[in-house]
This record gives C-alpha cells, structure tokens and sequence, in this order.
C-alpha cells in the first residue's frame, strides 16, 4: 500500500487561558483540537467541515506547524514535522503552503503582488532575476491574472482578485500541499464556484494536495475527494464524499446535511431534530461530546466517549448507535417513498 503523503495521528491543542482569580493555580483551558487522526494521499482533497469553533483551522495551523501541538504527530512524505528543527522546518515549507480566509488581511499592503508572489521563494534563498519576475508573471496567470498586474498592490483589487493573488503565492514554490483555510468562506457567492473550480484546475494541473476547510458543504462536495466531519475538537464521521452524502450515520452529519438549503421551494426536507448551541470548548461534556444535543442519546453516551470505527468500506463514524440509527433512516426513507408513490397513484 503506498504511503500517504500526509498522515495526521492523535493531535491535540490545548490552549491556557489568563485567569483573573490569582488564587486559582489551575488555569482553564480550551481544548480546541482533542487527538485526531486523518490521512491524506498524493493528489487527494479532504474536506475538513464542522460549526464555527470545532477547531477546524486550528487544525490546518498546527500541522504547517503555525502554532504548536499539545501533543500528538504529523509526518509529511515520511518526514516527521512535529520533530524538525528549524532549518530543515523551514526548507520544507515549499513544499507545505496555506491560503487564509481573509484575503485582505493575509496580503501585506505595502508589498506589489510580484513581491507578494515571491516572498516564498526569497525566505528559501532564491535571489531576485528576471527569471524570478517571469515565474511571478507565470503563476499570476495561472490563477486567471493578467501579468500587468504584478506591480500594483492589493488595495487596487476586488476581493476575489486578491484571494486569487493568495492563491498564487502558494502555489509559486510549486508545493505538494495546501491548507484552505476557509479559503472562499469570505467571497460573494458569484466568485465563490470561481474560486473552487480554479482550485480544482491547480491540483489537476500540479498534483496538489488539498486540506479543504470550510462550513459550506455544497463548496467542500464539489472539490473534495474524502470529508471529515469535526464537533467540538473531534473527527466524529469520515467517508468518501459521494458516500457521506448519500448515508451520513453520525446524528451530527444528518443535522449538518438537513440544514443545507434546497433549491426548489417543493423540496422541502424534514429539519433535524438537533437542540441548543454548540457547548464551550472550556467545558465539553463527558461522554460524547454531541449528547446533550443529540436526538438518539442514551446512558452510554453520557458517560462513554466512542471511537472513530468503520462501519462500512472507507466510511468511519464515532458514534454508539450508529448502526441502529442508520437502520431507522432506512426505513424513514423506504415509508416516505411508500407514501410518495401513494400519493402520486
């Protein structure tokens, strides 16, 4: 079996707060990311898809080694990245780039986009040329952009341009791996399919690996090749991406899928039954983290965490019941049929 180029296994991010009580000794801590585990092959897109403050980004962040991990290993074509020292660290971040949310923010004002394009490649030692100028032209039009472009700066440009001047600069040190941080999560919805089907181009064209995070999961369906669903710092259902759309088996995924808009006013769909908001981070609750909002729950769940296990070929669900809880889906979907054909008769 050949070996991912990316493997991800038991990471965990726990951040200490400031208290104000100075007798407390113990201070809290945000347990953002709680032992995950993924890999990603050669060429291969894995969506990363949960609520606002699951720790999906905190995710993309510690394995290019942006912040780091509380515990926990990411190695890269073999490398241990967790263990480099910082030469080698940053020799192999060619090869690891990110493209953030906020294409305002992440782009420095005051550079042109050809300095933007080539920082990269300056920070690993390379020297300014013509041939540095031309390979700056040359990704700008890869990512749709006239190479006229490459002496303004970022306040000239809309905000897909810029994102696409993101995109460029991560892929001018031709790397084997990219984080998308919420990369379209910021765009109008116009530029959004734009944007995802560029990013879609680049791989095929370059052979890229993607880390896909993102919210929106008809944006994550269209690009990726696998999907891990997070709640609250845990992977709880991972599977091909046809397959998670078409028998999501953790509680969770069914809510996430049921909340996805429609695209006709008929095809209405039965709501989740999800309750209340997604708990604090500070406190997560015993047991299975989603209990308290989960419809199925029982005793075990309250007081058990589960394991991420297969249940089918490719497709692992962290979830006790899960197995019953699909078979009861069946049999939904079997009577509406029923009740369907009925009606139309």
């Amino acid at each position: 079996m050949r070996e991912p180029l990316l493997r991800v296994d038991g990471l965990v991010k726990h951040f200490k707060l400031a208290s104000s009580n100075n007798l407390i000794r113990q201070k809290p801590v945000v347990r953002a990311v709680n032992g995950i585990a993924f890999d990603i092959a050669v060429g291969e897109t894995l969506g990363l898809v949960g609520e606002s403050g699951c720790g999906k980004s905190t995710v993309g962040r510690l394995i290019l080694r942006l912040i780091e991990p509380t515990a926990g290993s990411v190695r890269f074509a073999g490398e241990d990245v967790l263990a480099m020292k910082p030469a080698p660290l940053r020799h192999m971040r060619k090869d690891m780039q990110i493209i953030f949310q906020d294409p305002h923010a992440s782009l420095n004002p005051r550079l042109t986009v050809e300095e933007i394009i080539l920082e990269p490649l300056l920070s690993q030692g390379a020297r300014p040329s013509p041939e540095l100028s031309r390979h700056a032209a040359d990704t700008l039009d890869k990512v749709g952009l006239p190479a006229r472009y490459r002496h303004r700066h970022p306040h000239q440009f809309s905000g897909g341009q810029r994102q696409r001047i993101g995109i460029a600069r991560a892929i001018a040190s031709n790397p084997r791996f990219v984080v998308c941080d919420e990369a379209v999560s910021a765009l109008d919805v116009s530029v959004q399919a734009q944007v995802v089907n560029l990013l879609q181009d680049i791989k095929d064209e370059m052979g890229i690996s993607y880390l896909f995070i993102g919210h929106d999961l008809a944006v994550v369906r269209h690009i990726a090749d696998r999907i891990a669903v997070m709640y609250l710092g845990r992977i709880v259902e991972m599977a091909g991406t046809e397959s998670l759309f078409g028998a999501p088996l953790h509680p969770y995924t069914q809510a996430l899928m049921a909340a996805v808009p429609v695209h006709h006013p008929r095809l209405r769909r039965e709501r989740s039954r999800v309750r209340g908001e997604l708990p604090s981070p500070l406190r997560p609750p015993p047991g299975c983290h989603f209990h308290p909002r989960c419809p199925f729950a029982q005793d075990k769940c309250r007081s058990e965490s589960p394991l991420l296990r297969t249940l089918a070929a490719g497709h692992e669900v962290a979830c006790h019941f899960a197995e019953e809880i699909a078979a009861a889906g069946r049999n939904t979907e079997a009577s509406a049929s029923r009740e369907a054909t009925d009606a139309h008769h």
